[in-house]
């Protein structure tokens, strides 16, 4: 407390609100991705037709929550777009046994090995998992099975890719993804094509955060450049934006509300590339949605950018 109310000072937030002179011209024409317009991207046999303007619908639209637990696992790369209803049922069964045999190698380490795995990966993952989105309706409460499913996916998943192990912030970006998408065995193969069309950043120190950092500094100095200059200002410790590090490391889900950062990750995931000419393109990451993805340039951000895919029609603005 103050011992002088007198000098007591009062902020407030306020919501940037771009000029339309600095938003993509097809910005607000898109509405959110429903059952309706889902079901009207799929063919007879269930396959998703016209991908490209389904990734731009739900890049600029998003994705309605009723629907993410089905749409997602093409996002992430688990179900092709090419793919069949009958195919992806049997995908799923192919999957569900896999993922069963992941598990019992983990559980069938010897004495010495567990000792290790236990060191290396599983301390570190129950004291993640316990305190990751617990205010979530699907976390909460003593005992919920929830948590130990995720707890199961991120074990499993070090036995299944051990060059990679577990690195603190993982439990961050599976959460979203198993209370979406429900099942454990579709969540861990979810979760295994994030990892693999991502550049993981594991430490605040890796080489990886260095590039991001560099490509986030190139953004501020166009898009900010007042901002730029205080931070030169400032010297070395300035331009090391220490406070930027977490929205590399957890895909800015901790700066946003949970809606407006799943949002964020699925028009990303959409993988729509925006094209446009000099400055003004640039200018539009000013807008959350836009931000993330003209962040992905030569290297993208940890947990948002799946690797383009070389039949995308358009590219994105480089540096």
């Amino acid at each position: 407390m103050v011992a002088d109310e007198k000098t007591c000072m009062q902020f407030s937030i306020r919501r940037p609100k771009l000029p339309s002179s600095e938003t993509h011209p097809e910005e607000s024409m898109y509405r959110r991705l429903d059952v309706a317009a889902w079901l009207r991207h799929l063919n007879a046999l269930g396959q998703v037709e016209e991908e490209y303007k389904l990734r731009k619908a739900i890049f600029f639209g998003g994705i309605d929550v009723s629907i993410r637990g089905e749409v997602w696992p093409f996002l992430l790369r688990y179900y092709s777009h090419e793919s069949t209803s009958e195919e992806r049922e049997a995908l799923r069964v192919q999957k569900r046994k896999e993922y069963a045999e992941i598990q019992q190698k983990r559980l069938s380490m010897t004495p010495e090995e567990h000792r290790a795995f236990w060191r290396n990966v599983q301390f570190t993952v129950d004291k993640d998992v316990v305190r990751t989105d617990r205010s979530n309706q699907f976390f909460r409460g003593e005992g919920n099975p929830n948590v130990e499913s995720m707890r199961r996916i991120l074990l499993n998943y070090a036995v299944y890719n051990p060059a990679i192990g577990y690195s603190q912030g993982m439990s961050d970006l599976v959460a979203p993804i198993l209370a979406e998408v429900l099942d454990e065995s579709d969540t861990f193969w979810c979760f295994v094509g994030l990892m693999q069309n991502t550049i993981f950043v594991s430490s605040p120190r890796d080489e990886d955060m260095e590039k991001q950092l560099l490509y986030l500094r190139e953004l501020l100095r166009l898009t900010h450049a007042r901002f730029y200059q205080h931070l030169v200002s400032l010297g070395e410790d300035g331009l090391q934006m220490l406070f930027c590090h977490r929205w590399l490391l957890l895909c800015f889900k901790r700066e946003f509300p949970e809606a407006e950062a799943l949002r964020i990750w699925e028009a990303c995931w959409a993988h729509y590339q925006v094209s446009q000419a000099g400055t003004p393109g640039i200018r539009a990451g000013q807008d959350a949605r836009i931000t993330g993805h003209l962040l992905w340039g030569p290297l993208a951000p940890p947990c948002l950018a799946p690797h383009r895919p070389h039949s995308a029609p358009h590219t994105a603005t480089a540096f």
